[in-house]
């Protein structure tokens, strides 16, 4: 996406106006909480969680 792509306006699930810019970084934040979650249920399993792979 272009910068100004970036800026324009969406609806998030019909509900929510937002850039969509904003709804990616929404989109990595939830997807980061969701790998915490993850990661500590792992650990109190015994296992190890496997490593990030960020870039």
């Amino acid at each position: 996406m272009t910068p100004a792509q970036l800026n324009e306006a969406t609806k998030l699930f019909g509900r929510f106006e937002m850039s969509k810019g904003k709804a990616l970084e929404k989109c990595f934040e939830h997807q980061t909480h969701h790998r915490g979650q993850t990661t500590v249920y792992l650990r109190l399993a015994g296992a190890t969680p496997p490593q990030e792979k960020l870039f």
